[in-house]
C-alpha cells in the first residue's frame, strides 16, 4: 500500500485505541500509531521516512548507510555494553540488507521493533507512544498482506505471504478504504471533543 494509506490506517488506529480507552495522553498514542504505521517501509529507499533520511535514494546507498549506522551502533555498544545499542544496531543492519518486505515484513521484525519501541519508549515512561507503535506496526503487515506484494513473514526462509484476492497498491479500493478511514477518523476526534453530537 501507499505511505499515505498506511499513515491513514495507523491514524484510525490510534485514534479507536487512544478515544475508545482510559489512556493518559491521546496525542503520544496517535503520534506511537504514525510512526508504526511507516517504520516497516522503512526497509524501501524511497519511503516517507527515508526521503527525510537518505541523501540519494537508491538501493545501493541504502544498503551502504544503514550498514554504517548499524556498524556505528554496535561499536557503541561495545564501549558501553548498553543493549539498546546492539538491538538497534543489528536492527539498523538487517534493515540496510533486507529487499522491501522482506525483515520489516515479517515475524523476526515484529519482534525485534516490538522489543527496541518498547525498551526506548518505557525506559522514558511514554507507555502510550509504546502502545501506539506496537499497534501502527501491525497494521501496517495487516495493509500489505491485502497487497499482491505481501509480506514475507518467515523471513529469511520463505516468500511474500498474501491475501487470495489481494487488492491493488495505490487502485480504487485502497483510495476508497483510505477515505473511509479518514473520515472515521475526523468525525471520531471531533465526537470525543464535542463538536459533534450525533
Amino acid at each position: 500500500m501507499k505511505g499515505k494509506t498506511h499513515l491513514i490506517v495507523g491514524l484510525a488506529a490510534g485514534v479507536t485505541i487512544a478515544l475508545y480507552r482510559e489512556v493518559e495522553s491521546i496525542s503520544l498514542v496517535i503520534l506511537g500509531t504514525s510512526i508504526g504505521s511507516l517504520m516497516p517501509d522503512i526497509d524501501h529507499p524511497k519511503s516517507k521516512i527515508n526521503q527525510k533520511l537518505l541523501q540519494h535514494k537508491n538501493k545501493s546507498y541504502k544498503i551502504l548507510f544503514y550498514t554504517l549506522v548499524g556498524i556505528a551502533l554496535l561499536y557503541i555498544y561495545s564501549l558501553n555494553n548498553n543493549s539498546l545499542f546492539l538491538l538497534g544496531g543489528t536492527i539498523t543492519i538487517l534493515i540496510g540488507v533486507s529487499k522491501h518486505r522482506g525483515f520489516t515484513h515479517s515475524l523476526l521484525g515484529i519482534f525485534l521493533f516490538i522489543k527496541l519501541g518498547k525498551d526506548l519508549t518505557l525506559e522514558f515512561g511514554y507507555k502510550e507512544l509504546y502502545l501506539g507503535f506496537y499497534i501502527g506496526y501491525l497494521f501496517h503487515l495487516i495493509a500489505d498482506f491485502f497487497t499482491k506484494g505481501g509480506i514475507e513473514l518467515l523471513y529469511p526462509f520463505s516468500e511474500n505471504f498474501s491475501f487470495p484476492l489481494p487488492i491493488k497498491t495505490g487502485g480504487t479500493i485502497e483510495n476508497i478504504v483510505a477515505f473511509i478511514l479518514l473520515i472515521y477518523s475526523f468525525y471520531s476526534i471531533l465526537k470525543y471533543f464535542n463538536f459533534i453530537i450525533f
